[in-house]
């Protein structure tokens, strides 16, 4: 029987409101404690259900949780009790001592005791959506908190001993500017942030602001975009922090363990409605439907897996390339070869790194500044590329 070390991944999917640019499953409703057990006992009885599927099916008997990552939603209204319970449930049936555990948390759903309590009972990092420092920002992103909600956060996140934490933002909104982003830059930097991402505002299909805008932001150009890329990036390695993915810049050792597990195609299990796991060549979904996953494994007493996926070489090769091309160090072709069965013809990668999109070091290849910005492009374009 193999032994896995594992990312373990928890989707909490209830916020106070819906942003208008969310396209991540959510529901806006007020947790009672009853929702909060009965969703306790759903992630419970997925774990046990889970234990037999990956012995059956990958004859995996002995798992190590590496890494816990609660996502949302907004994870931070559930009560340290929850995760208390959850992570006595692990430690009991299963190896469960992962190095980092983190906490994405919106700021009007902290206070000081409850940010002592998450601290207490193990979690060591925290992911704050700040969003913006700007109350403009904010108020564009149909946010409910303000910056002095922010600064309030953060607070309780140094109060109660935090020593790693994260700040989300998302820039390109309407309004913003290059001197207003570099404020708000300048602003999070006081906080002395192990980690920060600066995610571009995206409109994805099926959300409010989708529809408002027809899918186009037509307030911010290009030249624009790549200069808001460039403010970031500058900013922040002259005050020590490393761009190690497109979206995100860590102090040195301070990268987040839990998203390399994804960037580098490693195994990991995801819990709760809408959550992805994958394991080898095998990846699967949950439903986007939180009555429908509570039933099938309360009532049911199965496993509320919605797809099912067996990825062969070529799509385990394309995944590895676009993954891979979102770190700094990039891929190795080497690996692309050998884990794969698939290479990258010698003519593509010429013609890239002439126009300066991507840089070659031995056996490595990696996107450079420009390149970044096109990563989507230059990785279709290599997929078509794709010889074995």
């Amino acid at each position: 029987m193999k032994r896995r070390k594992i990312g373990l991944y928890l989707h909490v999917p209830f916020c106070l409101k819906k942003c208008p640019y969310c396209d991540f499953y959510s529901l806006s409703l007020k947790i009672s404690k009853y929702l909060e057990n009965k969703y306790l006992k759903g992630i419970k009885k997925e774990l046990i259900l889970l234990k037999s599927f990956l012995e059956e099916k990958f004859e995996i008997k002995n798992i190590s949780f590496i890494t816990f990552y609660a996502g949302g939603g907004t994870p931070s209204l559930l009560s340290p009790n929850f995760y208390e319970n959850l992570f006595n449930f692990l430690v009991k049936n299963y190896n469960f001592s992962p190095s980092e555990l983190t906490l994405e948390a919106n700021p009007e759903t902290l206070d000081l005791n409850k940010t002592k309590a998450f601290r207490e009972i193990g979690f060591n990092r925290i992911s704050l959506g700040v969003q913006s420092f700007s109350q403009k920002g904010l108020k564009f992103l149909g946010r409910l908190h303000s910056v002095k909600d922010n600064l309030k956060a953060l607070d309780y996140i140094l109060k109660a001993g935090f020593k790693n934490f994260s700040l989300d933002f998302i820039f390109g909104w309407k309004g913003q500017g290059e001197k207003t982003l570099k404020k708000e830059i300048l602003k999070a930097l006081k906080f002395n942030p192990s980690h920060l991402s600066f995610y571009e505002l995206t409109l994805e299909k099926g959300t409010p602001f989708y529809g408002i805008f027809k899918g186009i932001k037509y307030w911010i150009s290009d030249k624009k975009l790549v200069s808001f890329y460039k403010i970031i990036e500058e900013t922040l390695k002259s005050n020590g922090y490393e761009r190690y993915e497109i979206s995100n810049y860590a102090k040195p050792s301070f990268e987040c363990k839990h998203n390399l597990i994804y960037w580098k195609l490693k195994p990991y299990l995801g819990l709760g409605p809408s959550a992805v796991s994958r394991i080898d060549n095998l990846r699967w979904e949950n439903p986007r439907d939180l009555n429908y996953y509570l039933e099938t494994l309360l009532k049911n007493k199965k496993l509320p897996l919605k797809l099912i996926e067996h990825l062969n070489p070529y799509e385990l090769a394309k995944e590895y390339l676009f993954m891979g091309l979102r770190l700094k160090e990039g891929i190795s072709l080497k690996s692309l070869k050998k884990n794969y069965s698939y290479f990258l013809p010698q003519d593509i990668l010429i013609i890239l790194m002439k126009e300066d999109l991507i840089k070659k070091k031995k056996e490595k290849i990696y996107l450079t500044f420009k390149g970044k910005l096109l990563h989507n492009k230059i990785v279709s374009l290599l997929w078509d590329k794709l010889c074995n």
